[in-house]
């Protein structure tokens, strides 16, 4: 029997609790399967050795690529429209080299460009991946900034609160995704 190719995953980290929630996510992934390759600021101080830590029992490197920050906490939004251009373009490089079968991630802004990359990659028959938002678990009512710009356009959009499917019904209700 062939073994299949695992799905290179890119894995865009957010800080403190959206990484949290992504690795959480992550650690259910099953690794045979699925070839994870992440994603943070290049300001997130705390992600990567976070992932270190939960990856210290595979026998694979773990990869952690750095790209900029598109919007700092408490940055305008006047003033994040140029740093956000500026990490777009460091993801476009990013994404086309490491043509990743899958884009995961969860919401913070550090998403956007990669997502944006990934998709436009994939318009122009680049790369193929697929993009999934995991909407944060803590938006109850309400989608992020970042879900509100990605809702018409990855190809899963994930949601952990029965209201907000209602609101959004291009949404998945995470407790009843299953990825395949």
């Amino acid at each position: 029997m062939k073994k299949k190719t695992p799905i290179r995953t890119m894995v865009v980290l957010g800080s403190g609790g959206h990484t949290t929630e992504l690795l959480a996510l992550c650690k259910r992934l099953d690794r045979d399967r699925y070839e994870l390759v992440y994603v943070k600021a290049s300001t997130d101080t705390t992600s990567a050795s976070r992932v270190q830590q939960q990856n210290s029992d595979c026998s694979t490197t773990v990869t952690i690529y750095d790209i900029p920050r598109s919007r700092e906490v408490g940055q305008s939004y006047a003033s994040s429209v140029g740093s956000t251009l500026y990490a777009t373009v460091y993801a476009f490089r990013l994404v086309f080299a490491v043509r990743p079968d899958l884009v995961l991630c969860n919401g913070p802004g550090t998403c956007l460009p990669i997502a944006v990359a990934a998709f436009i990659g994939r318009i122009f028959c680049v790369m193929g991946g697929r993009i999934i938002f995991c909407e944060s678990f803590c938006r109850v009512q309400t989608l992020s900034l970042t879900g509100k710009l990605l809702y018409a356009w990855v190809d899963i959009f994930i949601v952990h609160w029965p209201d907000l499917h209602r609101k959004f019904p291009m949404s998945v209700l995470g407790s009843s995704f299953v990825p395949n």
